[in-house]
């Protein structure tokens, strides 16, 4: 079985083995599985820029089409050489799976196909096929974590020449998201903000690193539950491009609505005033008006829909790794969107 350990993918990564010209890199962060795709690709010696010699191909489009991957894996360089084709996206898709595997059973003639995945189960058939396959490598790409994020701060500052002490270190790592790519960017921007300095200090951090946090998160979801639906697109992108997970989105719309139908039922079933219901779980002031917003917008009923839904996008952003982020995005759109009309309903009446 071709595959390698997430401790022991670093060192693959150093003097990659294009002995096995299908490898699959596959994690939970798209950051990262795209980083260390790009870094394979990059020491493979093909010109990503040659559109004769390099294709990315997305994973979708490839499931309406599967015999293009064939093609392109299969065709031999107009100028001699080594072909790369990337494939992003993909996920559950049974013909990219098959395909994959066909192509994992015998060596290519000068052609290196790099697959980027979500976070795969044991039991999924890309990464059994890839893991079969004789001249195939499957790469488990995680989270950053604690000597990884420091590895990657010390290799930055390192090439601007510049230090950290341990508090600017420590609220550099705080503010840090989950996405690799978008990490690494965060610390480049530091870079060449102190650049020139001796050293990063804590100010310097404060002053130019971006926190995408739990605030973000509660932001999105009061404008998913609260009608605003112009403003989510931004709020959906911020947190994606800081690498949160699809699944804290989905628990934490989850739990808001259980807290919601637990409210709505003191205001239809108790006759309490929506104010005074909404003063009694003292929410932030930032929130208060979304939440009172919310509370008078979405009927008992409604509530009880809505909890199904995100019950039933949950369990299916699970089973189709691939598209848990789309699920997801539908999911909080969906919502938007029907609290907007549930408003405007309020308001003509």
């Amino acid at each position: 079985m071709a595959q390698k350990k997430a401790g022991e993918v670093e060192a693959f990564l150093s003097r990659p083995d294009f002995s096995f010209p299908v490898i699959l890199l596959y994690g939970p962060d798209p950051g990262l599985v795209a980083e260390r795709s790009a870094k394979i690709a990059e020491m493979s010696g093909v010109d990503r820029n040659d559109p004769f010699a390099a294709v990315t191909l997305a994973a979708d489009e490839l499931e309406k089409d599967i015999g293009r991957l064939y093609d392109e894996a299969r065709t031999v360089s107009l100028f001699g050489g080594r072909r790369l084709i990337r494939v992003r996206g993909a996920g559950a898709g049974k013909g990219l799976a098959e395909a994959v595997g066909d192509l994992a059973a015998s060596p290519l003639e000068g052609a290196l196909v790099i697959v980027e995945a979500g976070d795969l189960k044991k039991s999924a058939a890309l990464r059994n096929n890839v893991e079969r396959g004789r001249f195939a490598m499957a790469l488990p790409c995680y989270q950053d974590e604690g000597r990884a994020i420091d590895k990657m701060i010390d290799e930055e500052l390192g090439q601007s020449g510049l230090s950290i002490d341990r508090e600017a270190r420590d609220e550099l790592r705080a503010r840090l998201g989950a996405n690799r790519l978008a990490s690494r960017g965060e610390v480049r921007k530091l870079c060449l903000y102190a650049l020139g300095a001796p050293s990063v200090t804590e100010a310097d951090v404060r002053a130019v690193v971006g926190d995408v946090s739990a605030d973000t998160l509660e932001e999105t979801i009061d404008a998913a539950a609260s009608g605003n639906v112009k403003r989510l697109p931004h709020l959906i992108d911020r947190l994606v491009s800081a690498g949160t997970a699809t699944f804290q989105l989905h628990q934490n719309l989850l739990r808001y609505f259980q807290q919601l139908q637990t409210m709505r039922e003191m205001v239809e079933r108790g006759g309490e005033p929506i104010g005074r219901v909404v003063e009694r779980r003292r929410p932030h002031f930032r929130r208060k008006a979304a939440l009172e917003a919310a509370l008078a917008a979405w009927p008992l009923e409604e509530i009880t829909t809505i909890l199904q839904r995100i019950e039933r996008d949950i369990l299916s952003s699970r089973k189709e790794g691939g598209l848990a982020l789309t699920i997801t995005q539908k999911t909080l759109l969906d919502i938007a969107v029907e609290a907007a009309h549930l408003r405007a309903q309020i308001g003509r009446a």
